[in-house]
């Protein structure tokens, strides 16, 4: 077909750094994450930030959780790993998209296969330990409370899944692949 005119995909080099950006932005957000649960899993709230916390949620309609109920849940919680389980997906996610984007920055094929791994982490890691959080949650919390950690699990996966997405997309767009391929020159040699 010698009438259609020939097309040459060009390589995206703005996309992938925006991507990149993007992502070093979110591991920020996902360290402090991470980094609260942590902190809940070594020492949890004190008796004054608990009635703070369960203000909310206990002048809502079902039955209200007490100071004591909410300590049964945490050391339940932390007793399961639930935080703990969450905190180190959190911040192991958080240092790869970190050097990830970076690479991936730098048009570097490996910065966008540790950003797919860590957000893969994060995804089953931060489920994980939601789910082990809401199941103590359905135990021991009253009716708002319940409600609201049975979303946080639905939340944490599907943001995971979105960083997910996005961290893949430089792999799956041919333009982005283009730009995270080394580009080979070749010389020519004189005789």
């Amino acid at each position: 077909m010698e009438g259609e005119p020939i097309t040459d995909i060009r390589p995206d080099l703005k996309g992938p750094k925006n991507i990149a950006i993007l992502l070093f932005i979110s591991a920020f957000l996902v360290a402090g994450m991470g980094y609260q649960d942590w902190q809940l899993h070594h020492g949890g709230l004190n008796d004054a930030q608990i009635e703070v916390f369960l203000t909310t949620p206990n002048s809502q309609e079902g039955e209200p959780t007490s100071v004591e109920d909410y300590r049964d849940f945490e050391a339940s919680v932390q007793e399961e790993s639930g935080y703990l389980i969450r905190a180190v997906a959190l911040l192991s996610t958080s240092i790869c998209l970190l050097v990830g984007s970076v690479l991936l920055h730098r048009l570097q094929r490996r910065g966008a296969l540790l950003c797919v791994v860590g957000a893969s982490t994060g995804l089953v890691g931060g489920v994980a330990g939601s789910i082990i959080i809401n199941q103590n949650a359905q135990e021991y919390l009253g009716e708002a409370m319940k409600l609201t950690y049975e979303i946080w699990v639905y939340l944490c996966g599907s943001i995971m899944g979105l960083c997910l997405a996005v961290t893949a997309l430089p792999l799956l767009n041919a333009r982005a692949r283009l730009a995270l391929t080394p580009r080979v020159q070749l010389s020519e040699s004189e005789e």
